[in-house]
């Protein structure tokens, strides 16, 4: 019997992957504020994105 719901590990592994995005994103955010190049920056900023990007589709999957 096929079930669409996550197991507990999976979700367990899913807060974990938060957790870690999350920590990443205060990381950078903090960092950003040191960097004098514009390039880096803009990187970093495009980082800092696609992690929230990523933290709120994990939050999805843990939601549903």
């Amino acid at each position: 019997m096929a079930t669409k719901e996550l197991a507990l590990h999976e979700k367990l592994e899913i807060h974990e992957l938060v957790i870690l995005k999350t920590s990443c994103v205060t990381k950078a955010v903090a960092m950003s504020g040191l960097v004098q190049d514009e390039k880096l920056r803009a990187l970093m900023q495009e980082d800092i994105d696609n992690c929230m990007k990523a933290i709120d589709e994990l939050k999805t999957l843990l939601i549903s």
